[in-house]
């Protein structure tokens, strides 16, 4: 299982890949598809503005584990998502809520929401980090960290080289 450190460090890591990949991208490379055959159809641009709405997800993990908590008795469940949410239109509607600003505007935004995501991590109290609740996105049983570092860490690594190998090709 994931430590306090390994979640933030990852999520830090994940910031400064998207800052370093970012800095040499031209508007042609901002509007080149990424994901086109399957699924929402984004471009390099969409992609860094749903990296942007992943900021705050680190928050959202905590505050679910901290309902979950209060919700259950500590007996583990509630805290999650409604039963219809539908994480394909969520995502594509905080993508489209970003369609107007810079790159650097969602390089901040993200910036600034895993930032706020490290401070959250360290503050929170391990019962709560390590509270076991279900997984909404992957089914099953998964603690606040683990869902950092599946849902947040990972998902995002994974979406940086997926623009990684759209500008190659």
């Amino acid at each position: 299982m994931a430590s306090k450190q390994d979640a933030s460090e990852s999520l830090m890591l994940n910031v400064q890949r998207a800052e370093k990949m970012a800095a040499s991208l031209t508007d042609a490379d901002m509007a080149k598809p990424v994901y086109s055959a399957e699924g929402p159809e984004w471009t390099v641009k969409d992609i860094f503005a749903h990296l942007a709405s992943m900021g705050a997800s680190p928050a959202f993990f905590i505050g679910m584990a901290q309902r979950a908590m209060a919700s259950s008795g500590g007996s583990g469940g509630g805290g999650g998502l409604p039963a219809d949410f539908d994480v394909n239109a969520f995502n594509n509607q905080q993508v489209d809520i970003r369609k107007e600003k810079s790159i650097f505007e969602l390089l901040a935004e993200f910036r600034q929401g895993h930032e706020k995501g490290v401070e959250m991590i360290a503050e929170t109290p391990d019962e709560v980090l390590t509270f076991k609740m279900p997984n909404p996105f992957e089914g099953g049983m998964s603690t606040a960290l683990e869902m950092i570092e599946g849902s947040c860490c990972d998902h995002e690594a994974q979406h940086l080289m997926d623009i990684a190998q759209a500008l190659r090709a």
